[in-house]
């Protein structure tokens, strides 16, 4: 049954209600076009401006810490690896607002500073030595204008110099990599500095590349012409002049003791090499040796303020500052160690030479080299302190692919398992550079190795990889702690942290009876240090 009701026409809205609803419609209207704009402006601006961090606060770091290149041509690496923001965004507040207010990308990225003894924690020896080089190097100027003052004999002018020589084709009798170099230059001016000489320093221009490429030299002139100072220096008829070439390349443990100690304890070191111009050739260090052996120049340098464990770190930053870009890339990883809410534990992987030679047949990996990150994490667990909120993994390695696997694991929990246990797990972010991996004398490995690829060595082609060495051994001795392998490279990191008993050498295979990691007995001494590769 239908209803027999009628349609009506509805009333016209009056004139009050209809200008309402219009008033709504045009502010919805606006509110939407306004939204649509500001979603326009913030994707216009996220092209031109990086993203940026989160964590609350005034202040938020990019995605990418930026590296400006310099004007003045140094080297500049390129931005550090992302795992190190990663990092940084699990620290405190207060930790993280101090780490950002450091980076300005319109001053061309991170901090530039870098400090040296404002506390006298390198002794007091620099002002007096930087005296005694530029009298020296100014009776230099004199002598190459022939000009000869009148002297005492006992007072004239010495010199020595650190050289690493191009290698002939046919000779194996390099410096060595970056260990045996830094050993080697390190004592040549451990030696300059008891037996007051000037120090020179010089690495032929491509082996790799000159040393003016790689570091500034903040306090004295070490940069020289060898050539030059041969032929000024080869007059045995001037009694101001004299020339001495030193060769103590390779030397075994008791070969070099004998050379440098003579006498034992009683050795006089100026009376070592009398030549007014000693030209050194070295890839091995004696500075704790000299600190076990002769009490006399231990005295001596403890009243200079230097004592076994700080002078490698005290020598090495008064002999070379980073370029700025470097110096920005390096404290940006530097002050990421030093939160208060963190532990950081240095890893060093030396695989092998192959892995630099012919870096597409890389298979290392953590199931190889697991028990270097598995010792780590016991160490984590034995020195961590209520107040590291987090622990920081800091890997060097030789293999491209090994690292790749290693930061993956910030993301592939299921695989960190297998090495950490849970709690390091959620509260640890493991960290690399990024930066180019190589050795420093790319020829002399093709000696031994079929190398498929043989790069040219030029300063384009070496200056990253050299650079990339030094600064990760800088950053690998700057973490608190450290897994090493029992090579050169890691003994000079843990020389250059200044802190004894801070490392824990490991062997390349886990073996059978893998080292406890968590027990202070577990870690190596600068003494045993000084026994092994490049000595000490």
């Amino acid at each position: 049954m239908v209803s027999d009701i009628r349609y009506q026409r509805l009333k016209p809205v009056n004139s009050e209600i209809k200008g309402s609803l219009r008033v709504k419609y045009r502010l919805a209207k606006g509110l939407t076009i306004t939204s649509l704009l500001a979603i326009v402006l913030m994707a216009g601006y996220s092209l031109i401006r990086p993203a940026f961090t989160t964590q609350e606060g005034s202040c938020q770091l990019p995605n990418e810490i930026l590296i400006e290149k310099p004007t003045d041509g140094s080297y500049a690496p390129p931005s550090p690896h992302s795992s190190l923001l990663h990092a940084v965004s699990f620290s405190s507040s207060e930790e993280y607002q101090n780490y950002c207010q450091q980076y300005d990308a319109d001053q061309g990225g991170y901090s530039q500073e870098w400090k040296y003894n404002e506390n006298g924690e390198c002794g007091n020896w620099q002002e007096n030595y930087i005296k005694l080089h530029k009298k020296n190097m100014d009776a230099l100027e004199s002598y190459k204008k022939n000009e000869f003052p009148k002297v005492e004999m006992g007072k004239k002018p010495l010199f020595i110099s650190y050289l690493c020589k191009e290698v002939p084709k046919n000779s194996n009798r390099g410096c060595g990599g970056l260990a045996d170099r830094m050993g080697g230059m390190i004592s040549t001016f451990f030696y300059a500095l008891l037996t007051d000489r000037a120090y020179l320093l010089n690495w032929a221009e491509m082996n790799p590349l000159p040393l003016e490429d790689v570091w500034e030299r903040p306090y004295i002139e070490w940069s020289h012409d060898p050539k030059e100072m041969e032929l000024l220096f080869s007059d045995d008829e001037n009694a101001l002049l004299g020339y001495q070439k030193v060769d103590i390349l390779n030397r075994k443990y008791k070969d070099l003791t004998a050379t440098i100690f003579p006498d034992g304890g009683n050795t006089e070191l100026k009376d070592l090499w009398n030549g007014t111009y000693v030209e050194v050739r070295s890839n091995r260090g004696f500075i704790v040796r000299t600190f076990q052996i002769s009490q006399k120049y231990k005295k001596i340098l403890n009243k200079m303020g230097l004592t076994k464990e700080n002078t490698f770190k005290c020598i090495t930053d008064f002999l070379f500052r980073p370029t700025i870009a470097s110096r920005r890339f390096l404290n940006a990883y530097k002050n990421l160690f030093e939160m208060e809410s963190i532990l950081s534990i240095g890893i060093q992987i030396r695989t092998d030479d192959n892995a630099l030679a012919n870096p597409q047949y890389d298979q290392n990996g953590l199931e190889k080299w697991g028990h270097f990150l598995k010792c780590a994490g016991e160490l984590a667990s034995f020195k961590r302190k209520p107040h590291h909120k987090q622990v920081v993994f800091f890997l060097v390695t030789d293999s491209a692919h090994l690292r790749n696997e290693f930061v993956s694991l910030n993301h592939d929990k299921e695989l960190a398992r297998k090495y950490l246990d849970e709690n390091l797990v959620q509260a640890s972010s493991m960290v690399i550079t990024g930066l180019p991996i190589e050795h420093i004398e790319p020829e002399q490995i093709a000696k031994y190795i079929e190398v498929e690829d043989p790069k040219e060595v030029n300063k384009a082609r070496m200056q990253p990889g050299v650079n990339s060495a030094y600064m990760e051994n800088w950053l690998l001795g700057l973490t608190q702690y450290r897994v090493i392998s029992v090579q050169g490279y890691g003994k000079m990191a843990s020389f250059y942290s200044g802190e004894d008993k801070t490392s824990i050498s490991m062997p390349k295979s886990g073996g059978r009876s893998p080292i406890v990691c968590s027990a202070e007995s577990s870690f190596t001494s600068f003494d045993w240090l000084s026994t092994q590769w490049s000595l000490g």
